[in-house]
């Protein structure tokens, strides 16, 4: 059998602080959770392919001493990583690139075939290192994030748009999470050049969450109050892009509206919750959230069991089109959601066959950027009625919300897009196999 060997470099963003400096933490890195499940999804339907992947050393993490761990062990002798000390930033980390040290490796790269390319900003660092090794290697170059004047995310001498828009011309196929995400970048290549002739092709893959990892969490066992979360970063960075605050002042507002008993949980995924953070959560919540502390473990496993027992997801980013994998996670443990009507959120809802999801709610889109604090309250204290009143309605919507979400987020679908895109590269494997 002919084997078809990949290269995937992951881009990794989250870390933490620690008392002997910056750590990544890996195992909640959407990217690289992205990136374990494309990989374990693949490898259990082809038989012929192997992979190389890049991720940091396990000294600068924190929550994993073997990369192996990510996978089951099944697929460990089809695997292989090259390691690397990756400036721990979510910044730096996208714009470093060491020359010497892949030709000091080159030989790593002797029988691969295509590269899955996480790390959009490098796409022609990669083009020219592969030239100077004398190789040819087809690059997918995805683009799960988007940075761009339309969102002016990041500030202009550091963000990464340029880069990304040139990575659409310098890539065999430039890859999408999602429609919306596709629709936005190619909006945002407009900007920047008068004719999209130069991108070669484009597939949208809908990528989210491994569906099965979520499904072997579930449980009839929930928590015995309704249980709301937040389970995106509390950062203060690109006008607070995950609006955070938003959901702790809607939950201060449900707290007026409602006497229903309910528990509203912030995650913390990152761990770096500042002092005054926490304060101005607490005012904004009226004292009614709970935010999980730095100091706290909460691991992989404690998350797939938490969502798994909640009721309803509180997600609420406008800016980040894809609406980030919490929701995909979300949607497949079965929690009922509550969302902006934007971008990939609408796109899903707006697929329900029949009738309307309910807990929609609307944005300020031309002056704050921000959802509609008084619709998300009363969007969640009508959930929370329906819980009380109706639970079979309310699990139904759940179930809305799990066949949505595996439908178009989970990479058990979106396996078959990939492989065809993969084997439309590889010359050994001109044939598209399902």
């Amino acid at each position: 059998m002919n084997k078809t060997r990949i290269f995937y470099a992951v881009q990794v963003s989250n870390f933490t602080n620690t008392d002997i400096g910056p750590m990544w933490l890996l195992r909640n890195d959407a990217c690289t959770n992205i990136a374990v499940g494309i990989i374990s999804s693949l490898l259990e339907k082809r038989d012929d392919y192997e992979f190389l992947i890049k991720l940091p050393f396990e000294d600068d993490c924190l929550d994993v001493d073997n990369l192996y761990e990510f996978f089951d062990s099944k697929y460990h002798d089809r695997i292989s990583f090259m390691r690397e000390h990756i400036p721990i930033s979510p910044i730096t980390s996208r714009y470093a690139f060491d020359m010497n040290h892949y030709e000091s490796i080159k030989y790593q790269f002797d029988d691969i075939d295509v590269m899955i390319n996480d790390e959009n900003t490098l796409t022609k660092n990669w083009n020219a290192f592969f030239q100077s090794i004398g190789k040819n290697v087809p690059i997918m170059s995805t683009n799960y994030f988007l940075d761009s004047p339309i969102a002016n995310k990041v500030d202009k001498r550091v963000r990464y748009y340029e880069r990304q828009m040139e990575s659409f011309m310098n890539s065999d196929i430039a890859i999408f999470q999602c429609e919306a995400g596709m629709n936005e970048a190619l909006e945002a290549y407009d900007v920047m050049f008068k004719s999209r002739d130069n991108i070669s092709k484009t597939s949208v893959w809908g990528v989210g969450c491994h569906a099965q990892e979520i499904m072997d969490n579930h449980t009839e066992d929930s928590f015995d109050t309704p249980t709301i979360y937040f389970g995106n970063r509390i950062s203060d960075t690109a006008n607070r892009y995950t609006n955070y605050d938003s959901f702790a002042e809607s939950i201060g507002r449900l707290s007026e509206i409602t006497d229903l008993e309910f528990d509203a949980v912030m995650l913390n995924p990152t761990r770096k919750c500042t002092e005054e953070q926490l304060e101005e959560i607490n005012d904004l919540s009226r004292g009614h959230v709970n935010v999980l502390s730095n100091n706290e473990s909460f691991t992989r496993k404690n998350y797939l069991e938490f969502i798994n027992r909640a009721h309803i997801s509180c997600n609420l980013f406008v800016t980040e089109v894809h609406g980030g994998v919490t929701h995909c996670e979300a949607m497949l443990a079965k929690n009922v959601l509550v969302v902006p009507n934007v971008n990939n959120y609408k796109t899903k809802f707006d697929k329900i066959k029949d009738g309307v999801y309910p807990f929609l709610v609307g944005v300020d889109k031309d002056k704050t950027h921000k959802p509609d604090i008084e619709q998300i309250a009363q969007c969640l204290k009508i959930a929370l009625e329906t819980f009380y009143e109706d639970r079979k309605e309310f699990d139904r919507l759940g179930e809305v919300c799990f066949g949505l979400g595996y439908a178009y987020e989970s990479y058990e679908m979106a396996s078959h897009r990939i492989q065809n895109d993969i084997d439309s590269l590889t010359i050994k494997n001109i044939e598209t196999i399902i």
